[in-house]
């Protein structure tokens, strides 16, 4: 830009310095611009896009002894994401298998979203009617 400016001017345009000047620094502004708001974001806590919350059902939804998964919960803060969710589960179910189908499923989105922090919630399907798993 400096080069053209300084060519327009030796042609006999002598303004070209400072329109070219003016438009680099519109330029600067709106580069900062879009940095700060790149960087508000990032630092916001904000919920994840649909299609993650759609990745992260279908995960759940891939385990076979998951009845289904209700409040799921995400958001990210900085390069963390949080994700918490309810397994719906058979009511006999002892507990430790209900908590060994848990680690499963946490494992499997960990998987996926390596910088996540999951909590999970077991809950017995009677508690709450479950959401349909399509598919």
């Amino acid at each position: 830009a400096t080069i053209a400016a300084l060519g327009l001017a030796m042609l006999g345009w002598p303004s070209a310095d400072p329109v070219f000047a003016i438009g680099i620094a519109f330029y600067i502004l709106y580069s900062a611009g879009q940095i700060g708001h790149e960087s508000i974001q990032l630092l916001m806590d904000r919920e994840l896009p649909p299609e993650v919350h759609t990745q992260i059902k279908q995960i759940v939804r891939d385990h076979p002894q998951v009845r289904g998964v209700h409040d799921v919960r995400t958001r990210s803060s900085g390069q963390t994401y949080f994700i918490q969710l309810h397994l719906m589960l058979d009511d006999l179910m002892p507990l430790v298998e209900a908590h060994r189908i848990a680690d499963e499923v946490e494992a499997s989105i960990l998987a996926a979203f390596p910088n996540a922090d999951v909590l999970i919630h077991e809950d017995p399907t009677t508690e709450t009617p479950p959401l349909p798993l399509p598919g």
